[in-house]
């Protein structure tokens, strides 16, 4: 047989790690382990292993800046030019000290919650929400004044409903103090807000679109009474401005309610004051008071539903005002809410539709300062002064109780 010339020196090594842990285990390689015993294709072979590792770890955890050096030169002091033991993912200690280092050394970030900044009330665009809800009532009852000659004198109109329930004369009444109730309860929760401004501004502004809303709908299509033996005002053959004003004043000095016998005129039907008024008031009380205080939500929603019940019963209304009047108040806040809270709604760009809304640009001018949802806050509605004055006070009163003790 013939001898070989070849000398084999077998290599001694622990361990060589091979290309598959090297890219996805990433296991931990020995110190004793000579570069010399390596040979050259499998020593080029783990660099480029190695190589291919740091640059994925490094685009992994490139988002914690130095720190990621700061590591592998640690591991790199232990075992020199051996890449060090890793994960994809950092455990929780590792994540900590990094979080707490680029805290602390390379960047600096704002926790304040977005909502915890100064939220300008801006007095003067609520005025301007104020005048332009008394515009939208001014309109109302100008219709309703010129609306009032036009009722036709006929029978009420078939009403699946008002021609089942019994009819109840005082329906209207309960009604109308059912109203009053609410609006009374939903004006101490907007009052009692840090943010009141612009509650009242919010409120005032769609008020005031449903007033001329309501305007044009009872003008545009009337209706006879839906209450037969409800006492109308004589009708006039001839319409002049005096005689318009002096109703719109009778009118806007009862409120436009009939408890109190100053709303004489009749034909304003299609869209329902009553249930817009009903429903908004349930609606800012259960939006602006603390989510905690859920018997009052269910006691406003319960008077809202009984206001709108006995409305029906006394037939100050047919039942399509009451489904339109609630229809188009209920979608108009929440739509305007939507909107009020997603900041990216209020930017006129080429993909909003709401941009088609025809108060758009008054949204965008009483909301545009707004970041966001409006924290549940709540304060005295007393002037800064006072507020002020009372905390001197009782930081006085504080000082000097620590003398004392």
């Amino acid at each position: 047989m013939r001898e070989s010339s070849v000398d084999f020196h077998p290599h001694k090594k622990t361990h060589r790690a091979t290309l598959s842990q090297q890219s996805n285990t990433l296991s931990d390689i020995s110190c004793d382990t000579q570069a010399s015993d390596i040979p050259e294709s499998d020593h080029s072979e783990t660099e480029a292993a190695g190589d291919i590792t740091e640059d994925r770890v490094r685009s992994e955890f490139g988002q914690y800046g130095s720190v990621w050096e700061e590591k592998t030169g640690e591991r790199s002091a232990v075992c020199p030019g051996v890449v060090g033991r890793t994960t994809l993912l950092p455990d929780s200690e590792w994540e900590r000290e990094v979080v707490a280092i680029n805290l602390e050394e390379d960047v600096a970030i704002n926790i304040e919650d977005e909502n915890a900044g100064h939220i300008p009330g801006e007095p003067l665009k609520t005025l301007v929400s104020g005048l332009f809800l008394v515009t939208g009532f001014l309109a109302t009852t100008i219709s309703l004044s010129l609306t009032h000659d036009r009722v036709p004198d006929t029978k009420p109109l078939p009403d699946i409903v008002l021609d089942t329930i019994i009819y109840q004369r005082w329906g209207l009444d309960v009604s109308e103090i059912l109203l009053m109730i609410s609006t009374g309860t939903a004006f101490l929760v907007v009052i009692l807000h840090s943010h009141r401004l612009i509650i009242l501004r919010r409120i005032w502004l769609l008020l005031g679109i449903l007033y001329y809303y309501r305007a044009i709908t009872m003008f545009i299509t009337v209706l006879p009474k839906a209450d037969e033996t409800y006492i109308c005002q004589p009708r006039s053959d001839n319409i002049t401005l005096g005689l318009v004003v002096n109703r719109v004043m009778t009118i806007v000095s009862g409120g436009g309610l009939s408890i109190n016998g100053k709303q004489v005129y009749c034909g304003d039907y299609i869209f329902s004051g009553h249930t817009v008024t009903l429903t908004l008031g349930y609606l800012a009380i259960k939006q602006y008071s603390p989510s905690r205080f859920f018997l009052l939500h269910w006691a406003s929603f319960l008077t809202s539903c009984c206001g709108i019940i006995f409305l029906l019963l006394g037939r100050g209304h047919y039942s399509i005002d009451v489904v339109l009047a609630y229809w188009v108040s209920s979608r108009m806040w929440w739509t305007f809410h939507t909107m009020a809270n997603i900041r990216e709604v209020k930017d006129g760009g080429e993909h909003n539709m709401f941009r088609g809304l025809w108060w758009w640009h008054a949204f965008r001018y009483f909301e545009n300062n707004i970041p966001g949802p409006l924290p549940q806050q709540y304060s005295l509605p007393l002037p800064q002064f006072v507020m002020q004055a009372g905390r001197r006070m009782k930081k006085t009163e504080g000082d000097s109780e620590g003398v004392g003790s």
